[in-house]
Order: structure tokens, then sequence, then C-alpha cells
């Protein structure tokens, strides 16, 4: 489960961010949150959401845990003079290194990863651990620099000296020197496997193939059928995907799915192949326009499935980007699960929380009139020339 995500000078975002999905606040029950058994970290939220205006942005943050991502899994793969593909902040006269971290609990145990590179060459990279069972401190797993290489923990120095400078470590040791360290391919397997990222690609492809092999057409149906869409029956064969409904007088009735079906419906039934793995499964999703071309019964009914524990028994985590400010009704979405995004100065994405506003004291209850009268900033400001 993710506790935080830090990162600064990338796309938009030009200083340090923290998301978090801790709560922030005090006053009031904590909703929608799941026990870590973590003193430092005692809860996180199962669902948290990223408000703002168009071009705010909002997929620069999506985007960012996406880089951090591709980079544990691929940059095994970069040669010496490669291109680490960075895109820093440009509107500034002097470039400065970029940093991502991230703090989580993966198999009882709480990790904190840093990285801190430029486009050429990674700068500094850092690792550490804290068994949750017996309450112990944290630990160092290794840190790392241009320089120099520090393990507490008894990595092998020379393989970190041989690792190239566009390299991660952690991306070395299990794709190239097949490391089974059960602390290594923690971080490596919850990078890469654990968070699951739908970004603008799936908005432009889910036409052309809204159907995978992730889990079966009964269970897709299952799905639809739970979000009050009445298909019987999916199927999948060499002429195309069809809906099977049933007419008035119970016959069933075939329709092409992609020409016949709503624009809602193929977006649903293609976030099933996300979304129902991550619910099994306890990974974190994340989302970039989640009530893009839904309906707001719908939204709100993918937020509840993670809301809820009976449906998400496992504490799988949804972090999505929205226009949907009737989340923040104090159900779905609390206090401390809302977040904006702006560019106040007209230059630089701002990335805070609704906890920032001391002067509104409850946790709970509706937020979407302030938000929408622009209080808490995150919406365009049109002008009326």
């Amino acid at each position: 489960m993710l506790i935080n995500f830090k990162f600064s000078n990338y796309k938009s975002f030009k200083d340090k961010e923290e998301f978090s999905m801790e709560p922030l606040t005090n006053n009031g029950s904590i909703s929608n949150a799941i026990e870590t058994g973590y003193k430092k970290a005692p809860s996180v939220y199962r669902t948290s959401a990223i408000f703002g205006a168009n071009a705010s942005g909002k997929s620069n943050f999506i985007d960012a845990i996406n880089y951090f991502q591709n980079l544990v899994e691929s940059s095994c793969l970069k040669k010496v003079n490669d291109s680490l593909d960075l895109f820093s902040y440009k509107l500034r006269d002097k470039q400065e290194n970029s940093t991502f971290e991230c703090e989580f609990i993966k198999n009882n145990i709480a990790y904190k990863y840093f990285v801190e590179l430029n486009d050429k060459e990674i700068v500094r990279e850092e690792a550490y651990y804290t068994e949750l069972e017996d309450d112990k401190r944290e630990k160092c797993l290794f840190k790392r620099t241009l320089t120099d290489f520090n393990s507490p923990y008894g990595l092998d120095k020379e393989i970190a000296k041989q690792t190239i400078q566009t390299r991660l470590l952690i991306s070395e040791l299990v794709n190239n020197r097949n490391n089974q360290d059960k602390y290594i391919l923690d971080i490596y397997n919850w990078f890469v496997f654990d968070l699951v990222l739908i970004c603008g690609l799936f908005r432009l492809s889910f036409k052309e193939k809204p159907i995978s092999q992730k889990i079966s057409l009964q269970q897709k149906t299952d799905f639809l059928n739970r979000a009050d869409i009445p298909i019987s029956k999916i199927i999948v064969n060499k002429d195309g995907i069809f809906a099977i409904h049933k007419s008035e007088t119970g016959q069933e009735i075939t329709f092409d799915l992609v020409k016949e079906e709503s624009e809602g419906t193929m977006v649903l039934l293609a976030l099933s192949d996300d979304v129902l793995p991550v619910l099994k499964e306890g990974k974190i999703l994340f989302i970039d326009e989640l009530d893009k071309s839904l309906h707001p019964h719908l939204v709100k009914y993918l937020v509840e499935l993670f809301n809820n524990p009976e449906t998400n028994p496992k504490g799988a985590q949804l972090i999505f980007t929205s226009h949907a400010h009737y989340l923040m009704d104090g159900e779905h979405l609390t206090r401390d699960q809302i977040w904006f995004v702006s560019k106040e100065n007209g230059y630089s994405s701002d990335l805070y929380s609704l906890s920032d506003f001391k002067q509104i004291k409850r946790k709970k209850g509706a937020f979407y009139n302030e938000y929408m009268y622009g209080i808490f900033g995150a919406v365009p400001n049109i002008s009326g020339d």
C-alpha cells in the first residue's frame, strides 16, 4: 500500500511536492481508511482524488509516478550515454536535478525509496526498510551516489560500482544480476507489479480493444450488472465483440459492442480489466480522468468499490484525477482525501490538500460548494472579455 509520493522538477511541477495517503487532520473519525500496523503511519486511505482546472497539471502528477515506475522497471536496459528521457520543468533559468520518492508497505515491511537524477545520470539512489512485526527502527538498505556506495545491510559494493550511471541499482540487481534478496525484490515488485496506471493511452485505445484476458467474460458481465448495465452475456469471436441483451419478451438480442453500446459502457468494461484484479490482489490503481465518459452514479460506484471493506478486503487503493466535484460529499471523499493542482502563478503547478485550509474546521461534510466558488483555487479563471 502507498503511504506517500514525493517528487520535484518534473514537467509542470517545479518545486518539491508531497502527496500523502495518510490522514492529515485529527478532528473527527477516520473513515475510508486501512490500518497499517506501522507506528509512523498507522492508517492510510483507500481512495484519494486530485482536482483542478484543465492544463493545471493533474495528468502530469500521474505521469510522475508513471515515470518513476518505468525507471525502476526498465533502466536496466540503458547504455552508458543513453538519455533517461526525463521531462524536467523548463520554465526556469537554471536546470536542476529531479527527485522521486515513495514510501510504501509490502509484505509487512515499510519501505522508503529515493532517486535523484537528471537526463544523463542517476545522481543519488537510497533505500530504507522497517520491519513492522517487531516494531523495529528504520534501517538503511543502501545509499548510492556517483562517487560512493554504502550498504549497512551488506549488498555487494563491487556490483554497485559496476552499475553504470544511467541504471538504477534496484533495476540492475533484479534484471541483470538475478538478485533474489527479499528487500530488493519487494521494492522492485511493488513498483512494477503493484502499481497499476491508466493514463491517456488507455483512452485512445479502449475502443479498439475493450476486452483483454485478465479476467473472465462472466466477471466482466457481473461487474457491468452491478453498475446497472443490463447486459446478460458478452461474446468474443472472430467477427468481433458482442453484448447480449434480453428483449421485452425474454429473447436474446445481439448488439455490436463497439458500434451499438455507449461509450460509458465500453469505458467501464475496459476498466474492469484493471479494477477487478487490483481489488482482488490489494494493489494500487492510478487513473487519469476517472469521470471521463461515465455517469456520476458510475463514478461513485467505482469509488465505493474501493471504500467499502466488503468489496475491498485486501486494502487496494484508488488514486485518480477528476473534475467530479460531486464526490466531495464527505462520504465518498472526506477532507484528507481531496487534493488540488493549480497554476496560481501562471507557470508551475502546485499540489496541495484540502487539509491545508486550516480555516475549514470540519473533517467531513460536503465541500463541493466551496470548491465551485473558487475558495480552494484549482478552478478555471475564465475571462469575460
